[in-house]
């Protein structure tokens, strides 16, 4: 049985607190992505509490499943939010909403349970040391053997394949470069369509993050030439 096939609840980390070690960069001690690490982690929000049976699909949609709880205060008060929504929202929505408040929980739950220690710096990127570094890089391990490894997509549990389609799907250097995603272009796909309606759904926000940055970029351009 894989780590991560393990149930929920035993004592180890979360899905979202798991991307966000793999984010850092254990060596030079800071955190990468930090432009789009929001997002990924609210996606891995997401696949946890599906996984957890906890939300489901209808037509595209998010619903929560009657009134259950993980206790893990993290993805509760994300499930309170959900189940708190007027209507049922589509999977994209509920990726890119309350991203720096999921941000800033998860850091502060590994900084309370001393998995990380943060040095607030003002003019240059905070410091970030992972305190279990052989940690990290099993979950480095994994990820990157996950992607490039010649098992079967369909034999990987859910979280498994979150872990790394995520990952590569926010582009973490710590496990995928430029050419690796170009390379598992595929593989990266299958992964994430393996990880259930939170990593498309990523997918989709993260490349009209990327073209509207890129208009806005474009527009500024044009005006400071007139």
């Amino acid at each position: 049985m894989d780590r991560m096939d393990k149930n929920p609840g035993d004592g180890r980390l979360s899905l979202p607190a798991e991307l966000y070690l793999l984010a850092c960069d254990t060596e030079k001690q800071r955190l990468t992505k930090t432009d789009v690490l929001g997002s990924v982690l609210r996606a891995a929000v997401l696949v946890e509490l599906t996984d957890r049976g906890c939300l489901t699909d209808e037509d595209g949609k998010v619903r929560t499943v009657g009134d259950k709880r993980t206790g893990d205060p993290l993805l509760d008060e994300a499930l309170r939010g959900i189940a708190a929504e007027r209507r049922p929202r589509k999977w994209k929505v509920l990726v890119q909403r309350d991203r720096k408040q999921t941000f800033q929980a998860v850091e502060r739950q590994l900084e309370k349970t001393r998995m990380i220690r943060i040095e607030r710096r003002t003019w240059f990127p905070d410091t970030v040391v992972v305190k279990d570094t052989a940690l990290a890089r099993r979950l480095n391990g994994e990820a990157v053997e996950t992607l490039t490894g010649g098992r079967p997509v369909e034999q990987f549990s859910t979280r498994q394949a979150a872990l790394t389609a995520l990952a590569a799907v926010g582009g973490f250097p710590t496990v995928t470069s430029g050419k690796d995603r170009r390379e598992h272009k595929d593989r990266i796909k299958a992964l994430t369509e393996r990880a259930g309606e939170a990593g498309p759904a990523l997918d989709k926000a993260l490349k009209e993050m990327q073209i509207a940055t890129a208009t806005a970029i474009g527009t500024a351009a044009a005006i400071s030439s007139q």
